[in-house]
């Protein structure tokens, strides 16, 4: 929650107010579907920095409750955490793409990194450019889609979650030895050491491309919180993954099962026909048999 600080009425004044509004709408413009979902489920969750919670800064300064420079630095960091928000959400899906090409075209035992690079890097690199540049595409400023440099940014920050996806990629182990709490951990585990690696190489990617200036604290935060995140999803993922060949296991078990009992079925059926037929022909012939006999008898 955002807290009161007391500070003196007299001290605003409407251009203030203007400049802070305005930098809130600017963040609003640039925010394309990623980033609305990110907003959404801070809000929801009540965790942290939201666009209401900047929208009360703005009506507290004006009514004196807080400074101007605690209103504009809380809204900063909103959008700050915002972009940090939406790439994450691109490397999640990025990084659970390329581990789904990894496993099923190199199998789901441990992933070389030569093969993942050739696997999973092209995949990462389609998929995060692809997703933020439909990102782009639904907010408010024209043409900001075709920016050419994000793409080459989101493309090589995305082959970096692609690699190390499909690399680190463990979610399957839990299948091996039957246990869920192995895939789940796993997931987690995988997931989380992508994400920092997604986390810190989007962030140095902004820095190098875009000359931002480098910051330990906004490395350190979304490092920490890619990882966070995406070991989260990753657990999900994995426990998933167990169960989905839980029951395709258990589904291939028990046709195996009805097969077998079906063709035991028939089997036991052709013997029973096979004996009834037996039957009743040494039945007819035994007929035929005591006929004759009875036949040469009279004869005789």
């Amino acid at each position: 929650m955002v807290e009161s600080i007391s500070a003196d009425f007299s001290a605003y004044n409407s251009g203030d107010k203007k400049i802070l509004e305005e930098k809130l709408q600017t963040i609003k413009d640039k925010q394309g579907i990623l980033g609305s979902i990110w907003n959404d489920i801070k809000e929801t969750t009540k965790l942290g920095k939201t666009e209401s919670q900047c929208e009360t800064l703005v009506k507290k300064f004006e009514n004196g409750s807080v400074t101007f420079d605690q209103a504009l630095e809380y809204i900063e960091q909103y959008q700050k955490a915002q972009d940090s928000g939406a790439d994450l959400l691109a490397n999640i899906a990025a990084g659970i793409g390329s581990i789904a090409v990894a496993t099923t075209t190199l199998g789901a035992g441990t992933i070389a990194w030569g093969a993942a690079f050739a696997k999973g890097a092209p995949i990462g690199a389609l998929l995060k450019s692809s997703i933020k540049t439909l990102d782009r595409a639904t907010n408010n400023i024209e043409n900001d889609e075709l920016d050419t440099k994000t793409i080459l940014k989101d493309a090589v920050s995305g082959s970096i979650t692609g690699a190390t996806s499909a690399v680190s990629s463990g979610i399957s182990a839990g299948v091996k030895t039957g246990q869920l709490g192995v895939s789940v951990v796993k997931g987690a585990k995988c997931s989380a050491i992508c994400g920092a690696l997604s986390g810190s190489t989007s962030y140095m990617t902004d820095v190098a491309l875009d000359d931002k200036e480098f910051d330990i604290g906004d490395l350190a935060f979304n490092t920490a919180s890619n990882a966070f995140v995406s070991g989260t999803v990753g657990a999900a993922v994995g426990g998933g993954f167990y169960g989905a060949n839980s029951i395709a296991g258990n589904v291939a078990k028990n046709s195996t099962k009805d097969a077998i009992t079906d063709a035991a079925e028939a089997s036991i059926s052709r013997t029973i026909a096979k004996d009834s037929f037996l039957s009743s022909t040494r039945k007819v012939l035994g007929k035929v048999e005591k006929d004759a006999l009875s036949g040469q008898t009279q004869a005789a």
